[in-house]
């Protein structure tokens, strides 16, 4: 499922941005030697007019050879001719650079505006906790399974979407929740020092939703039983379930055993005998363990919004985690946490790819759409190899009004080729380190 999941994200991705890059190419007149998925060598393809559309060896990547332009290929042939990319004004070759970004930006919005308008606005109407993790900083906070969140910072919340909110909208600051515990008011404080310890940034609490389910996951057991979305679990093999907490650590209980589960629906009771699915996770010890699933969500409040309002929402996710990026940028830059924290790479990608289409479409959709805001934020950093790279030089043009020597911008290019292979292996290591140790 990993690899399947990984091999369609990455390809989607790729596709997309150097598509971006081709149509503009051709918009402004210049021939484009080859569209490749993948890094050479080449495996196959076909030449189609002036253009060899391939697919290579080496995966995570792609790229489209412009007559004329000197990028990470190093390649300095340019006969000065019309359909050559340098022989093009600045302002073209502005817009040829920024088509991928701009692509891969508009992907994430359209993505996330489709989820929108066809699901509505997802809303988790909890602020009870369900459990309390023991890997970020909830327990030092002092959180107690059953406390209700009522205010962050000054500001009231009622779901669970926005207690995340308020969280990283605060994140690297002093935040005062005051929650509700047996009736009473209390305030609990995050230190704004914590968060520059590991795992500081993560608020690992887990809601405590009702027995109400959401999504139901195709070829689980609970799909094969029957269960529909918005079904009330209320028995698991004699014993009663009243939230989500109840439900999750019955079924985890029993992995690959029969067991008997009843569920109402408009007043009607079901039930089935079902095997929850083994799955290998690892405990709080960090021992692995095996546990029971049947392939269900918790319940979600859909509400339908309009098409403007689903492009507005789409738009609005879409910068906020770009935005996120930049924070954790200067953070890794400050020194405020380490690259290792902060950092995934394809290993980890791979991983998180899995576990969303596991988890459903929505989920691996919006995913998807993450990786795409992602990527329009990575390659319009300003290193040489990368689009931003490019887009510098070309500034620096505009404003000298004359372009750099060829061998300038092939020395460049070798330095943004170092600099982006040392990343790489950093990204490599740091995903290696996270396996391993």
């Amino acid at each position: 499922m990993d690899l399947i999941a990984i091999a369609f994200v990455f390809s989607f991705l790729v596709f997309f941005h150097e598509l971006g890059h081709f149509l503009a190419a051709k918009l402004m007149g210049v021939r484009v030697e080859r569209f490749s998925i993948g890094f050479p060598p080449r495996l196959f393809g076909k030449k189609i007019g002036d253009t060899d559309y391939c697919i290579s060896a080496i995966p995570f990547g792609g790229y489209v050879k412009m007559s004329g332009m000197i990028d990470e290929s190093l390649d300095k042939d340019t006969t000065g001719a019309d359909y050559e990319f340098n022989s093009k004004p600045v302002w073209k070759r502005v817009v040829i650079i920024t088509a991928g970004v701009i692509m891969n930006f508009i992907i994430a919005i359209v993505i996330m505006t489709s989820l929108n308008y066809t699901k509505g606005k997802s809303i988790l109407p909890y602020t009870e906790i369900g459990a309390v993790g023991k890997k970020g900083v909830s327990q030092k906070v002092g959180f107690q399974v059953k406390d209700k969140i009522i205010a962050i910072n000054g500001v009231g919340v009622h779901t669970w979407n926005s207690v995340n909110k308020e969280f990283i909208n605060n994140l690297n600051n002093n935040i005062n929740f005051i929650v509700e515990r047996d009736g009473q008011e209390i305030t609990l404080k995050y230190e704004k020092q914590w968060f520059a310890e590991e795992k500081g940034e993560i608020l690992d609490l887990a809601p405590m939703p009702s027995s109400k389910i959401g999504e139901v996951v195709s070829g689980m057991p609970a799909a094969e039983a029957g269960m529909q979305s918005g079904d009330h679990i209320i028995e698991i093999d004699g014993a009663n379930v009243y939230n989500w907490l109840d439900l999750t650590k019955e079924i985890r209980k029993y992995p690959g055993d029969s067991i008997n589960i009843k569920w109402e629906r408009n007043g009607e009771i079901f039930s089935a005998i079902m095997s929850p699915a083994p799955s290998t996770e690892t405990n709080s010890s960090g021992a692995m363990i095996t546990v029971g699933k049947i392939g269900v969500g918790y319940y979600f409040e859909y509400t339908p919004i309009s098409f403007s309002e689903a492009v507005e929402t789409g738009f609005t996710v879409t910068i906020e985690m770009i935005g996120l990026n930049i924070k954790a940028l200067g953070w890794i830059i400050t020194g405020t946490k380490s690259a290792k924290e902060i950092i995934g790479g394809p290993i980890m990608i791979a991983k998180l790819a899995g576990e969303a289409a596991e988890s459903g479409w929505d989920n691996y959709w919006a995913f998807i759409a993450y990786l795409s805001a992602i990527l329009a934020f990575f390659n319009i950093l300003p290193i040489p190899a990368l689009d931003g790279g490019h887009l510098v030089i070309l500034m620096i043009e505009g404003v000298r009004r004359k372009p750099l020597s060829v061998n300038t911008v092939v020395r460049i290019q070798q330095v943004g080729m170092a600099i982006l292979l040392t990343f790489i292996v950093l990204v490599l290591y740091v995903d290696i380190s996270r396996i391993f140790f």
